[in-house]
């Protein structure tokens, strides 16, 4: 019983230790789930992908950073106070342009669409615009 207590005391320190990381900096990854096999199966590629949208890795990268930047990983939703804002904590309300101003230059525009979060929401200053070179720096952002 008297190591029980040390042991106790010294995992709830490192459990509160990880919450800290993840705060700072650091994102553990956490790997997407995978439909089950039923569902998958009715999955048809198409076959094609002329249509698609087409990202190089260097416009990948800025968007990337971007998003990171602006909803950082350990950011969730189901944390936020109020439907409203856990609303804006989830990538699936913004609509995201990225243009390509030269070889090392990338302008991305991360806009939420509010009429997803609640009718009448109004949120003058939300979403932003970033400049990022081809190295992954965020040069300006507004």
């Amino acid at each position: 019983m008297k190591r029980l207590l040390p042991c106790i005391l010294l995992c709830s320190w490192a459990l509160s230790g990880c919450v800290l990381l993840e705060r700072f900096g650091y994102h553990k990854y956490h790997k997407a789930e995978m439909a089950p096999p039923e569902e998958a199966a009715q999955i048809k590629f198409p076959n094609t992908y002329q249509d698609g949208v087409r990202l190089d890795g260097a416009m990948l990268k800025a968007l990337s950073v971007a998003m990171n930047d602006y909803l950082p990983p350990y950011i969730k939703a189901e944390d936020q106070q109020g439907p409203e804002f856990q609303c804006l904590a989830r990538w699936d309300t913004y609509r995201t342009v990225v243009t390509q101003a030269n070889e090392n230059l990338f302008f991305v525009l991360l806009s939420p669409d509010l009429s997803k979060c609640a009718p009448g929401f109004i949120v003058p200053d939300a979403g932003a615009e970033y400049a990022i070179d081809g190295q992954g720096r965020i040069l300006s952002k507004r």
